[in-house]
């Protein structure tokens, strides 16, 4: 495979490698599913690997023979939508019925594929059950769990997991990075490159996300009285509710972030790393029912008390 436009991916060799040989043996997949947390470059990936399939760097959403599927905005509200809706799915399915304007195939990314609906994942489905040999579907997900089975067992499973800090450092240095910032923003990120990529040209971002760092160190052993009010500008009214959900699930992340560190540097005294134990899977519990519309203040209340 000829790859090019790499400049913004870091580390994920063995995909790429994956994907090197699937195309020169000519055993390319009609539907990829590209698995991990956000920030990892699955959607990077995905879009490398279409411009290599249709041999172009021009752009990608110019192209003719090429269809994103993300989430939308409800034209009234002007608010980000909760699911991908099935309507947007049957212009997908729209898509799909012609042949290539200018390519030998056709290339779909679904982007958030997780939080298609069920009428929409239903309608997906009929989609990959006729797959057709000039079409190639990238699905990029958070949880393969939350799709239906059926369209699980139709993809082939890419899972993405976190790359050296090694390998961000030195690509931030080759971007001109100033080396100690560089390093900085790289153990930062916790092997997650779309977070060094951000903050090299949102450095505002940065330094938000190192005050949730610090406030998250802050909580542990404080009084519940005391937590509370470190946390209170969480729940400030916003008029986005699904904005708002999508920030406190990134906070929530940075949390998790915070505990690993801490019980990698803990020592092996069996309470200490057992309440870490407690409160890592306090936050995952709260960041599904977070999505499943509970209560925020209440999910967050109950995760401090584990710490």
């Amino acid at each position: 495979m000829n790859r090019i436009c790499m400049k913004d991916i870091i580390g994920h060799e063995d995909i790429l490698t994956f994907f090197d040989k699937a195309q020169a043996t000519n055993h390319l997949h009609h539907a990829y599913l590209f698995v991990g947390r956000p920030q990892l470059g699955k959607r990077t990936v995905a879009e490398h690997l279409a411009k290599t399939f249709f041999s172009s760097e021009a752009s990608l959403h110019t192209n003719p023979d090429f269809f994103f599927l993300k989430r939308g905005i409800h034209e009234k509200t002007g608010k980000t939508k909760k699911h991908i809706s099935v309507d947007d799915v049957y212009e997908l399915r729209h898509f799909l019925q012609g042949k290539p304007f200018f390519h030998k195939k056709k290339i779909v990314i679904i982007d958030d594929a997780h939080l298609l609906s069920i009428g929409a994942m239903n309608a997906i489905l009929k989609t990959l059950e006729e797959p057709r040999g000039d079409t190639t579907i990238f699905l990029i997900a958070e949880d393969e769990h939350l799709l239906l089975e059926t369209i699980r067992s139709r993809c082939q499973i890419c899972y993405f997991y976190p790359v050296q800090t090694s390998s961000i450092d030195a690509s931030l240095v080759e971007k001109k990075i100033d080396p100690s910032l560089a390093t900085s923003m790289a153990t930062l990120s916790g092997g997650y490159p779309g977070k060094a990529i951000q903050w090299m040209t949102d450095m505002d971002h940065y330094e938000w996300y190192k005050k949730e760092v610090a406030r998250c160190h802050d909580l542990f052993g404080k009084p519940f009285s005391q937590q509370l009010a470190r946390v209170e500008d969480l729940f400030a009214k916003k008029e986005d509710h699904i904005g708002a959900r999508s920030e406190l699930l990134t906070v929530l992340d940075i949390w998790l972030f915070c505990l690993r560190e801490r019980y990698a540097q803990s020592s092996s005294v069996f309470p200490t790393r057992c309440d870490i134990v407690d409160a890592y899977c306090a936050i995952h519990r709260a960041k599904k029912q977070l999505l499943e519309n509970v209560h925020p203040r209440l999910l967050i209340e109950h995760v401090l008390l584990t710490f």
